[in-house]
């Protein structure tokens, strides 16, 4: 059937038989599938097959055929799937094998990453990020500390941003704990260029750090995403700490950063 498909569709032209292959390795996953079967089903020469697949995919038929297994693999894992199962349904011998793979495509260990998806955790990514001045309120609190703290500020009364100061982005944190009580300050406000602070704003340094950066949905309104703010702070500290190599890097400041419609936690991690 697929032979017979892509050889009538092979006359529209090489997106329309590239578009054919990619189903059919996608339909055959758990198959052995090479190069020379998809350009004999393609009606190519072999040579003119792969130059042709590379140009438009990036990558060489073997490598666009493992990432697309991983990328299987990586979803049955995260829906509770064994490790070796999976291993060895996506052409894997050993679990060695598969585990190697994994940690090049994802930069974690299958086991690994199956405890943190089946935790319901967010995905993250590692990035470095130079040095930043943060001008902003510190905020007296009596309540227990959480993510999401903005959702409980009257910021009525304190003094208002600058005019289109916050076009960066805006950052919160906690601060200051205090050495009996352990309670923290909170801090509110935007990312600048700017040399010095107006009135009533405080200047804080963010140090350049390496960080481990999770993306939020934002969802329908304030009070939900400051909830999820709170839960996934409770989460990174609970669980993903336990199923990564990173530590937490002490000597740099964790944040949460908000941008247009965008919200992200910054750990720093080494």
């Amino acid at each position: 059937m697929w032979y017979t498909l892509i050889k009538e569709v092979n006359a529209l032209g090489y997106n329309e038989t590239m578009k054919m292959c990619e189903e059919y390795i996608a339909a055959h996953l758990a198959e052995p599938i090479t190069a020379l079967q998809l350009a004999d089903m393609a009606g190519y020469s072999l040579y003119h097959f792969c130059r042709v697949f590379k140009a438009i995919h990036g990558y060489s038929v073997g490598a666009y055929v493992r990432k697309l297994k991983l990328q299987n693999a990586a979803q049955e894992l995260a829906a509770g799937e064994a490790v070796l199962a999976t291993a060895l349904k996506y052409g894997y011998d050993t679990h060695a094998g598969f585990t190697k793979a994994f940690e090049k495509e994802f930069g974690t260990s299958p086991t690994a990453y199956r405890k943190l998806k089946g935790a319901g955790i967010m995905d993250y990514k590692i990035q470095n990020e130079a040095e930043f001045k943060v001008f902003g309120y510190v905020i007296e609190t009596d309540d227990d500390a959480e993510g999401g703290y903005w959702g409980k500020v009257d910021f009525s009364s304190y003094p208002a941003y600058p005019a289109g100061c916050d076009d960066q982005g805006e950052v919160a944190m906690w601060i200051h704990p205090a050495e009996v009580s352990g309670e923290l300050k909170y801090f509110f406000g935007y990312k600048t260029s700017d040399e010095a602070p107006a009135e009533g704003f405080e200047e804080i340094t963010i140090p350049a750090a390496q960080y481990a950066v999770f993306a939020l949905e934002n969802g329908d309104s304030a009070e939900a995403l400051a909830k999820k703010v709170a839960a996934a702070w409770k989460e990174i500290f609970s669980t993903w700490f336990d199923t990564v190599d990173y530590t937490y890097d002490e000597s740099k400041m964790c944040f949460e950063f908000y941008k247009d419609d965008k919200s992200y936690i910054y750990v720093p991690v080494k």
